[in-house]
C-alpha cells in the first residue's frame, strides 16, 4: 500500500493534513465512501466545503474516482491504474440493498473492449449491480 506522503509527491500536491487524513482513510477503505463518511471519520477538522474542494483535486489528479451509489449519492475510491495504465478502468459492485459500492480490481475482460473505428477509449464505468 502506498503512504499518502508519497502519493501527494508523486502528484505533486501541497501536503496538508487534511489530504494526508483523507487519503489515508480512502487507501484503507475496502468500499467507496461518500463526503458524509469521510466527515464523519475524519480526525481532522475541516467544514464541508474544505472537504469537497480537496476531493475535487484528487479527482482531478486522478488520486481517486466518483461512483454514484443508486439513490445518487457520490462515493469516493482510491484509484489504483493497471500496470502501464494512466487510467481508470474497472468495474463496481453496488449493491441494491445497503447501497455500497466495492471496486472490482479484475479489469482482464475490460481490456479488450473494443469502440467504434475512428474512436479512443478514455475511461470505462462499468458497474455490476446486486445484493449483498
Amino acid at each position: 500500500m502506498s503512504r499518502p506522503e508519497d502519493i501527494l509527491q508523486q502528484h505533486r500536491l501541497k501536503h496538508t493534513r487534511l489530504r494526508k487524513a483523507v487519503l489515508e482513510k480512502l487507501l484503507a477503505a475496502d468500499k467507496g465512501l461518500s463526503h458524509q463518511d469521510l466527515s464523519k471519520d475524519l480526525e481532522v477538522s475541516c467544514n464541508r466545503v474544505t472537504l469537497f474542494r480537496t476531493l475535487h483535486v484528487f479527482e482531478e489528479a486522478g488520486i481517486l474516482h466518483k461512483i454514484m451509489d443508486p439513490d445518487g449519492t457520490s462515493k469516493y475510491a482510491y484509484s489504483t491504474h493497471p500496470e502501464g495504465s494512466d487510467t481508470h478502468s474497472h468495474a463496481h459492485f453496488v449493491c441494491l440493498y445497503c447501497k455500497e459500492i466495492f471496486c472490482l480490481n479484475e479489469v482482464a475482460l475490460l481490456k479488450g473492449l473494443k469502440v467504434p473505428k475512428g474512436f479512443e477509449k478514455v475511461q470505462l464505468d462499468v458497474q455490476i449491480k446486486g445484493y449483498c
